[in-house]
């Protein structure tokens, strides 16, 4: 798995006192992943150590009252931009930073209050459809969440998708115009952008993987699914399409027979997901690789949707 951090997680002494917030559960990861360390605010060009900043209506500001906003902005999209050159398939950020802050950062009185929000580049990250989790959420429940994407498939190279890939993703979509005909409307770009961010209830982003699957270059599957979804021992996969090229050779079976293996390795007890019930082609594909229904249906404005499930 491809892991952007705050460099400070791992030990760098790049914090505003000079200091570091080094985690032994991330340099534990760092053995067992590739890991992307990052410092946004040091790679916007500011000196450590350096004075301390909280985010003040919306403006970065240090706590002499001078605008450090450029900076942390510059920094920001320079440590984005590490993260798409690389596709990370998450970044784990410091708790509470004027950067890096995932859920809560101080609220710009210099007090130690906390307000709820985001740092600017976690922000930024998030904006782009990358996968953030706060250091503490990490430190509370990693293991359980850190499932490795590019271990879903032996034949294919699989990744986390983002907003930058909705082209390619599209241009995939649109070549199943079948698919859509019984389950509409038809795909746009924002609908995809809309799936990208939908969550089930109770559900948050690190349990979120929106997947692509490689051959060389060519993106030939796409796949929308959930992390201990709807209980802890089970996935749900919400959408599931392969590129008109690859359709009727074993392709997606195959795709599917390795995240099911996968997920059985890791503990998991059984796969869930729904098909449209007058779609033969789906009903056909999901039996085949052996999923049943469960006796739940459910209606939508324009279908009905049969729930099934995989045992593991």
């Amino acid at each position: 798995m491809k892991i952007l951090v705050s460099a400070c997680l791992l030990g760098q002494k790049c914090k505003y006192n000079g200091g570091d917030n080094a985690n032994p559960k991330i340099a534990a990861l760092v053995k067992e992943h590739e890991v992307f360390p990052v410092c946004p605010e040091v790679a916007g060009g500011l000196s450590v150590p350096r004075l301390p900043c909280e985010i003040v209506n919306g403006e970065v500001i240090n706590i002499a009252g001078e605008s450090k906003d450029c900076q942390f902005r510059d920094g920001a999209e320079k440590c984005l931009a590490i993260a798409e050159r690389n596709n990370i398939d998450l970044a784990i950020l410091q708790s509470r930073s004027p950067s890096c802050g995932v859920h809560q950062i101080y609220d710009g009185t210099f007090s130690r209050s906390l307000t709820h929000g985001s740092g600017v580049f976690a922000s930024l990250l998030m904006e782009n459809g990358f996968r953030v989790m706060d250091v503490e959420d990490f430190a509370k429940n990693g293991e359980h969440r850190m499932i490795d994407v590019a271990k879903f498939s032996d034949h294919y190279r699989a990744r986390c998708l983002h907003y930058a890939d909705i082209p390619v993703i599209y241009a995939l979509c649109k070549g199943n115009p079948q698919y859509y005909k019984y389950c509409p409307p038809f795909v746009t770009e924002q609908s995809i952008l809309d799936d990208m961010k939908a969550l089930p209830p109770g559900k948050d982003y690190p349990d979120k993987y929106y997947v692509g699957y490689y051959d060389g270059e060519k993106l030939i599957a796409v796949m929308d699914f959930i992390m201990a979804y709807p209980d802890e021992e089970t996935a749900f996969i919400g959408f599931f399409m392969t590129d008109s090229s690859v359709q009727s050779a074993g392709v997606g079976s195959g795709i599917i027979d390795g995240l099911c293996r996968y997920l059985k390795d890791t503990g998991l007890s059984g796969i869930k997901l729904g098909w449209v019930s007058s779609n033969p082609q789906a009903v056909h594909f999901w039996h085949k690789n052996g999923f049943k229904e469960t006796g739940i249906t459910y209606h939508t404005e324009n279908y009905t949707v049969t729930v099934a499930r995989k045992e593991l």
